[in-house]
């Protein structure tokens, strides 16, 4: 009996463990395991990780391009300032989708006419390295700045801290992958960081594409995916009034109407 019981409660702790691990990884992968948020999770957590990989990779390609190490850190720093201010006139004019869009393409045609006169030519002039790898860098700060508050309105209240938290992991791995693409790769290749980079840049530009505009609209708090749930600010819904209750001075001279 006293062995049977020990069994028995072997077995309830292992079943406990189980559905505690069990519980843990359904939380760890509750975004991609539920089907109306799956498609965009897997969308933002790429565009997060290619940002953060290109801006990090971006900004230490400076061995590689042969450029004078302070001034290009120094530039990078600057221009970030005006990146970020771009975000505010850009994202209220043209929207979302199109600003990242359009900034994602920028860095990549920047990069890659960079990539294209490492090739071709024997020795690019400094100025025109540098310009063009700032550009792509000012670019894709402008849209790291961009998706992180595309990626809070995209989803309701009920996934926005979950797809935040994941998102920054996301970019947090991606970005380690950056000294060793220049380091490791750019021993190899000279110009092979930056034609990872500008693949990685125009991928999001296409993927991008897959997913809704949020300017003007209403941020869901339900379900997502719902339409219900996503409707312009500038339509509201029309209120409904209930019928005014009547007088009781307009029901006593009924009654004397019907006492006649």
């Amino acid at each position: 009996m006293e062995r049977s019981g020990e069994c028995e409660k072997e077995h309830e702790e292992t079943r406990s463990l189980r559905s505690v691990v069990v519980a843990v990884v359904r939380k760890v992968f509750l975004l991609l395991i539920t089907p109306e948020v799956r498609r965009k999770a897997c969308i933002v957590f790429f565009l997060w990780g290619a940002s953060s990989m290109i801006y990090f990779g971006v900004s230490l390609n400076s061995y590689n391009l042969s450029t004078n190490l302070y001034i290009y850190t120094f530039l990078c720093g600057l221009l970030e300032i005006p990146a970020y201010l771009l975000n505010w006139p850009a994202s209220t004019t043209l929207g979302r989708k199109k600003t990242l869009v359009c900034l994602y393409l920028t860095c990549s045609v920047s990069i890659s006419v960079l990539t294209a006169l490492i090739m071709l030519l024997e020795e690019v002039p400094s100025w025109a390295k540098m310009v063009l790898s700032l550009s792509g860098k000012m670019a894709i700060t402008s849209a790291y700045g961009l998706i992180w508050y595309y990626s809070t309105e995209l989803f309701s209240t009920k996934y926005r801290s979950r797809v935040m938290g994941e998102a920054n992991m996301c970019a947090r791995m991606s970005s380690t992958f950056s000294p060793y693409i220049n380091d490791i790769f750019g021993e190899v290749l000279v110009w092979g960081p930056s034609a990872v980079f500008s693949l990685a840049s125009l991928a999001a530009a296409f993927i991008v594409t897959l997913l809704p505009e949020t300017k003007n609209k209403i941020m869901a708090q339900g379900i997502d995916d719902q339409p219900e749930h996503v409707k312009e600010q500038h339509d509201p819904p029309q209120p409904q009034y209930d019928p005014p209750l009547p007088h009781p001075k307009d029901h006593e001279a009924n009654s004397q109407v019907l006492l006649v």
